[in-house]
């Protein structure tokens, strides 16, 4: 098979992701190590009083990344989003969510998938906070 008709069956077969792996991994197609995740949550205590979810990837290096994530608040879903882009992502840069509403006695749960540029899922994970709770 030539060249042309191997990248018109790739384009077919993977879709824009596989395109971006096969553009930016190394000379024998391998794709870099994933890069790791870890949560912060900051509660402001200000007015208003707020969650701030952050995630900070454990790499100096930017990179983009698609998340999908819902915040709920009290069994109420209060914002869900699917594939939003976040642009030049790094340790001092990192993934933040909207704010949610912190409401004493009321739990707030945060659901997030994090996609690396090759379409690999490099963060998944639930969490639950209640402001007021130790």
């Amino acid at each position: 098979m030539n060249a042309q008709v191997l990248a018109l069956l790739c384009l077919a077969l993977v879709g824009a992701a596989g395109i971006a792996a096969c553009c930016t991994a190394t000379p024998d197609g391998s794709l870099p190590t994933a890069v790791t995740f870890r949560g912060e949550v900051v509660h402001t205590g200000g007015d208003p009083d707020e969650l701030v979810v952050r995630y900070y990837p454990n790499s100096t290096e930017p990179s983009d990344y698609t998340v999908t994530f819902e915040m709920r608040r009290g069994g109420t879903t209060e914002e869900a989003v699917a594939g939003r882009l976040y642009t030049n992502i790094s340790a001092e840069r990192p993934i933040e969510l909207p704010a949610a509403a912190a409401e004493p006695g009321v739990p707030v749960t945060v659901s997030i998938a994090i996609y690396d540029r090759w379409g690999r899922n490099v963060h998944t994970s639930t969490t639950t906070l209640t402001p007021g709770e130790p």
